[in-house]
């Protein structure tokens, strides 16, 4: 039988090995998944080995000290209220104990993805997440091992007390002597909860690109997917050679970008207002923003993801210059392949301005060419849903892509989970090394988006 000494060397070598895959960028969840479970049962097997040896040299231990104190022999109350009520707390599942563990990849994915589900669950008992919400984060947990442990490490009341009071007296916390909450670089991740990677906020925002497209999360510097032509099938007479028929496989590759957001302000005004409580919610606000222009238009280089007009080349001019006619709206949808346009995903996206001149074609008011289905439910266009974005075209100028039909499960966006906020406590004036009076704060994510299958989009273009 092993030592203990022994035990303890090899868990040694275990958690370096943990740790050397942690630092590597090239190895993912994905390609060291079955490995990290090895280890990790090879951990629990020698973790219920020196548990026993452990607790006998404590009860070792406590009888010496026990026996240097007589008082320490009494018996707890007769209805054992001191022990009983430790009982109580053992037994009780707490997602979050030892979250060392969780921080050095020592749980298995398996029991990762149920202590999330269980912090999901207290969460929205607390009331700090809708319905839909918690389902849209029990979804991703369950997906992703790496969202799951994200959503433990952020999720603690202890976690979000102390990101609450970073955000109040970030100065105060950079003072205290616990700091194994902090990052190393000085900041915070925004709590699961906030963090707008994993539970969608601004819903009633003119941005619908996340609730109609199809979002991935990784917890790795890309995302990458498979697409495919699929495989064509033929008839065979009798006795004849069938002919190969394999599928002609192609990569695609999301890479997430970074994009931030700082907000500053004079020490008076960060004093005197509860800014720390608005700051979530206007940082949130303005990354909602940015990222509709891009997943609407992006230029997909130059560090900005690829929007839905930029990777949807395919157009369909408008008959008449300076007109929608009716006729266009039909030869748009007409032109988009069937496998498209009878998909679940399969949407319309155009500026208000232009979904007003849409809505004026119906002269019949509730045809089958645009029916209103109500408080609820979005309006449909030639039976697809359609969907209002700020930022693409809204006036009828010559060359302007007015309208985008498609299959939105064809449109990637890609998010690094994990939103960052860091704190500046002393700005400089512009161009000066003097102190402003200022401090501000820095937010920043990574997140990307391209089409997929470019023949799953038509785009209108005014003539």
């Amino acid at each position: 039988m092993a030592t203990l000494t022994e035990i303890l060397d090899e868990q040694a070598r275990i958690k370096n090995e943990l740790q050397r895959m942690e630092d590597d960028d090239t190895v993912t969840e994905e390609d060291s998944g079955d490995l990290r479970d090895t280890l990790v049962a090879r951990w629990e097997v020698l973790d219920g080995k020196a548990k026993p040896l452990i607790e006998r040299m404590e009860k070792v231990r406590g009888i010496t000290r026990q026996a240097a104190d007589p008082a320490n022999l009494e018996p707890p109350d007769a209805g054992g209220s001191r022990w009983g009520a430790e009982l109580v707390t053992r037994t009780q599942r707490d997602p979050y104990a030892d979250l060392e563990a969780v921080r050095d990849r020592l749980v298995t994915r398996a029991d990762l993805r149920a202590r999330a589900l269980d912090a999901i669950e207290a969460e929205a008992r607390r009331g700090n997440m809708s319905h839909d919400f918690a389902e849209i984060a029990t979804v991703k947990a369950q997906d992703s091992p790496g969202i799951a442990r994200h959503m433990l490490l952020t999720g603690s009341e202890d976690y979000q007390e102390a990101f609450r009071a970073y955000v109040e007296d970030p100065e105060g916390m950079a003072q205290r002597a616990a700091l194994t909450l902090t990052l190393a670089n000085g900041g915070y991740l925004l709590p699961f909860v906030l963090d707008p990677t994993i539970v969608l906020t601004n819903t009633g925002s003119a941005n619908p690109w996340r609730r109609i497209s199809n979002v991935k999360q990784t917890t790795s510097n890309t995302w990458n997917g498979v697409t495919s032509a699929g495989v064509t099938a033929a008839w065979l007479t009798e006795g004849s050679t069938v002919a190969d028929a394999s599928p002609t496989v192609g990569n695609i590759v999301v890479t997430p970008q970074k994009a931030a957001a700082w907000v500053f302000g004079s020490y008076e005004v960060l004093e005197d207002t509860d800014f720390g409580q608005q700051l979530p919610r206007l940082l949130a606000d303005a990354k909602d923003r940015l990222e509709e222009a891009a997943f609407a238009t992006g230029a997909g280089s130059g560090g900005v993801p690829q929007g839905v007009i930029t990777g949807a080349t395919t157009v369909v001019t408008t008959a008449t210059t300076l007109v929608i006619a009716i006729g266009d709206v039909y030869a748009t949808q007409q032109a988009l392949p069937p496998r498209f346009r009878n998909a679940p995903g399969c949407a319309w996206v155009a500026n208000v301005a232009i979904i007003n001149k849409f809505r004026q074609l119906d002269t019949a008011g509730g045809a089958s060419f645009w029916t209103n289905l109500g408080k609820g439910q979005p309006e449909t266009l030639l039976g697809a849903p359609i969907y209002e974005s700020t930022t693409m075209a809204s006036t009828l100028t010559s060359g302007n892509l007015l309208a985008v039909m498609g299959d939105f499960g064809q449109f990637y966006i890609v998010d690094r989970v994990g939103v960052s906020l860091i704190y500046e406590p002393l700005v400089k004036g512009s161009g000066s090394s003097l102190p402003s009076g200022q401090a501000g704060w820095f937010m920043f994510w990574r997140t990307g988006s391209q089409v997929a299958v470019v023949n799953g989009f038509r785009v209108m273009k005014g003539l």
